[in-house]
């Protein structure tokens, strides 16, 4: 055996400066880790520690204050993210003297680069727990054929455009065969790909998640992504390819074994880990970070495997169910992965950008063109796809339009592209620049398409109250969680349902979107068609899980009453424009009746208390923007009791909201389970604030419709009618009647209105209210001062004209401010009930 020779390093390092065929040589002290001080002399940046914590700090704090900057254009963030790493690369800020050398030294990057990808390696094991693989292969032909039609034609400019780029490029043309493909497939994938996680925020962010354009794109997305990440490893292990077909078998052959084994050997383990969690066995860190750990070894195997080392992390998510824990994980290492790695990802793609590199304009050109080609493209084939689905085409340019959302996997098939050699820089610099303006096209073109259409929906039937009482009433019941549905049937049983006058319900399953990717998981489980009951359940999450409940126990009760049909959709929103899927369902669906669940909720020892201090201001924007009656339902144990009926108590004061109770009321007579009580008040002496003919017309109106309530309850067959009219003075004896009847036998439900019109016996009890979204009434039964145990719902009419109260009430002769209270605090007209 040859000795081993030991040369001087001297005097390699002078052969090497002295060769003609050199590269620049790095050199730097190991020791320089961490600083002695700035009080001996030291530079910060000139140790590797307190630099990278610089860096750090300039990317995260950049890209803050571009997505503050750019939050009025209402455009993903994915663009402010480009916008911080294009500032802070060569074209901008690294054009001042000295800036790169000393923010981003050439000795710096090589652990910015690796702990980037480190952040990348958790992002794309993120995005992989997003899809789950059954909701891909049970998308349905429509899903499939949108993601089909959206993704071919791109994929074949992007290949062609490939094509015609190295046959031009004469520093390529040495290559093997295989080599020379990997850079067609790359572009075509880039061109063909969509970013699930930004289009999932941009379908919340204009409320369409709950609808078919929704959807539709979400499945088309998840199998885009899907096949993009196929293409991306392809295309990576052709260009491996150095010298035979061997290699690239062995390396496609890798990557088909990583998945192999994740799918059927770590998602069975997962998935009894899920039952156990879903049984209510803690998971424990133990097994978190074992999870979390297997990311890591998933991603050293591919890499070693020549794939990528995002490959492996991506389909070792895929092998993670979409249960709680998967939402778990996601939300254990979200908030540090996307809020502080990511980023640096984004810088330095834009270190990378540079203005300068771009020296071939005709080349530019070309692949500006070229990717304008494939987002035109990618709109005229979901057009086409829409027309043979028979769907209108404007959902088809909706659709296609949001499929050319862009993100992070884009940029990830980029900057592997050049890393590799495959692609150059002026190619990368040009590219990352199209995909940031396509993305940013969306959100205005979409306001264009989108949202003309949502102000065309009119329709007739908006309350109540119709001429023809065999006519459909439609509801749109509004449910939060699980717990609201047993009242919400039990007030359709109320409302008596029959053949001859039928009911039409829409569950709307209220989901809140608070902007994390572990939120875009609602989105994909609570749509109808992943609702299908062969997935097990212990790998649902548990909004998925609630939302099957929900649509479950509606179906059933459908399928078992009378003149009911009914239909669960879900919307996922932030609360504070929750408001705006509520009242657009209404109108899509031509809603007579929203049913709003009340902000608290009856706990464990006979109290209400508060469900989520968001749902009281939704309440109320809904009640300020609604498109036809809203009611809103204060449930305290509202359920059907077998063998028992239903105890009914209606206020009616007069005014619009009360005609609507009395329409409500009059369905009600036709039931024979109820015991239905109207208690009619008038008031002695007196005066109304209206116009006195204002005052005639509105008292013809309301005996009008007690006209036809006792008509109906005069047929008899139906419920046990009585009708009640009390003339009273002031608010003390208005609540005497109200806890009267209370006392002649518990409750189950008073329907009261909003406002009571033309009335001074409620003028100044709103200055009283807590909860000034049920009203004056709804205010008082609802409250602790008053002592029942009965559930209230409380209605607004559609159209409702404001109404002006008086000023004070009348208490028996004693003159009390609206502002004033008594001594214990309690409302001056509460009393015990007797």
């Amino acid at each position: 055996m040859a000795a081993t020779m030991v040369t001087d390093p001297l005097a390699e390092l002078w052969n090497h400066t002295m060769s003609t065929d050199r590269t620049d040589l790095m050199c730097f002290y190991p020791s320089k880790i961490t600083m002695g001080g700035v009080w001996v002399g030291d530079n910060p940046l000139d140790f590797s520690m307190p630099l990278l914590l610089f860096q750090v700090l300039l990317i995260t704090s950049t890209t803050r204050a571009a997505t503050l900057l750019l939050s009025p254009l209402r455009l993903p963030r994915y663009i402010s993210e480009i916008l911080a790493g294009f500032l802070l690369g060569p074209s901008v800020l690294g054009r001042l003297p000295h800036f790169s050398d000393l923010v981003f030294p050439i000795r710096s990057l090589f652990v910015l680069e690796s702990l980037a990808l480190f952040g990348l390696v958790y992002y794309t094991f993120i995005v992989g727990v997003e899809i789950e693989v059954p909701t891909i292969t049970n998308a349905g032909l429509r899903s499939f054929g949108f993601a089909a039609g959206c993704a071919l034609p791109p994929f074949l400019v992007g290949a062609v455009t490939g094509y015609v780029a190295l046959s031009t490029d004469d520093s390529r043309k040495g290559e093997t065969f295989l080599n020379r493909l990997s850079f067609p497939i790359f572009l075509g994938a880039t061109f063909s790909s969509t970013a699930f996680s930004v289009l999932a925020r941009t379908i919340a962010e204009l409320k369409l998640a709950g609808t078919d354009v929704g959807q539709l794109t979400l499945s088309a997305s998840l199998i885009n992504d899907t096949f993009a990440w196929a293409g991306l490893t392809v295309a990576t292990a052709l260009k491996h390819t150095q010298s035979s077909l061997l290699q690239t078998t062995w390396t496609l052959t890798s990557g088909v074994a990583i998945f192999g084994v994740s799918y059927l050997l770590v998602r069975p383990m997962l998935l009894r880990l899920a039952r156990r969690a879903a049984e209510g066995e803690v998971v424990g860190e133990v097994r978190e970070c074992s999870v979390l750990i297997g990311v890591m070894v998933a991603a050293l195997v591919a890499d070693a495997g020549g794939t990528h080392a995002i490959f492996g992390a991506f389909v070792f998510g895929l092998a993670v169910p979409n249960g709680p824990v998967g939402v778990a994980l996601v939300e254990k290492v979200e908030d540090f992965v996307v809020g502080l790695l990511l980023p640096l990802f984004f810088a330095l793609s834009g270190l990378r950008t540079d203005t300068a590199k771009i020296t071939s304009v005709h080349a530019a050109v070309l692949l500006m063109v070229a990717a304008m080609l494939a987002a035109v493209f990618k709109v005229a084939a979901a057009v086409g796809v829409a027309g043979v689905f028979g769907m209108p085409l404007n959902d088809g340019t909706s659709i296609g339009l949001l499929l050319n959302t862009k993100g992070i996997i884009e940029l990830v098939i980029l900057n592997i592209a050049r890393n590799k050699g495959i692609m150059s820089d002026q190619s990368f610099t040009v590219l990352v620049f199209m995909s940031a303006l396509i993305t940013a096209m969306v959100s205005p073109l979409l306001a264009m398409v989108v949202k003309p259409a949502r102000r065309l929906v009119f329709y007739k039937r908006r309350t109540v109250a119709w001429p023809h009482p065999e006519a459909e009433l439609r509801v749109l019941a509004c449910i939060h969680v699980p717990r609201d549905v047993p009242a919400l049937l039990t007030l359709l049983d109320v409302v008596s349902p029959s053949n001859r006058s039928p009911v039409g319900v829409h569950a709307l399953h209220l989901i809140e979107f608070a902007g994390r990717s572990s939120a875009l998981l609602l989105i994909n489980a609570s749509a109808p068609s992943s609702s299908s009951d062969d997935a097990s359940a212990h790998g649902r999450s548990h909004t998925e899980m609630q939302f099957k409940h929900i649509s479950h126990a509606l179906v059933a009760y459908a399928e078992n009453a009378e003149g009911v049909s009914a239909r669960t959709m879900a919307a996922v929103s932030p609360y504070v424009s929750m408001h705006e899927d509520i009242t657009s369902a209404a109108e899509n669906q031509h809603s007579a009746l929203i049913l709003l669940p009340f902000h608290k909720h009856r706990s464990v020892d006979g109290g209400m208390g508060v469900s989520h201090p968001a749902i009281q201001p939704l309440n109320g924007s809904v009640l300020r923007f609604s498109p036809c009656t809203v009611g809103i339902l204060v449930d305290r144990g509202l359920a059907a009791v077998p063998g028992a009926g239903y105890r009914v108590v209606a206020l009616f004061f007069g005014g619009s909201d009360d005609r609507e109770v009395a329409a409500l009321a009059t369905r009600m007579a036709k039931n024979p389970a109820i015991d239905l009580t109207v208690l009619r008040f008038v008031q002695k002496g007196g005066s109304f604030t209206a116009s006195e003919f204002d005052a005639l017309k509105e008292r013809k109106a309301d005996d009008g419709c007690l006209r036809e309530f006792l008509d109906r309850a005069n047929e008899g067959g139906g419920a046990t009618v009585e009708y009640r009219e009390r003339g009273v003075f002031n608010a003390n004896e208005m609540v005497a009647e109200i806890q009267n009847v209370e006392a002649m036998g518990n409750k189950d439900l008073f329907v009261v209105g909003k406002v009571p019109g033309g009335s001074g016996l409620t003028a100044g009890m709103a200055e009283w209210s807590e909860c000034p979204e049920l009203g004056p009434i709804g205010d008082l039964l609802a409250s602790k001062d008053f002592q029942t145990t009965a559930s209230v719902l409380v209605l607004q009419a559609y159209g409702r004209p404001a109404v002006v109260g008086a000023v004070s009430v009348d208490l028996g002769g004693e003159s009390v401010a609206p502002t004033e209270r008594s001594a214990s605090g309690r409302r001056p007209w509460a009393r015990s009930a007797p």
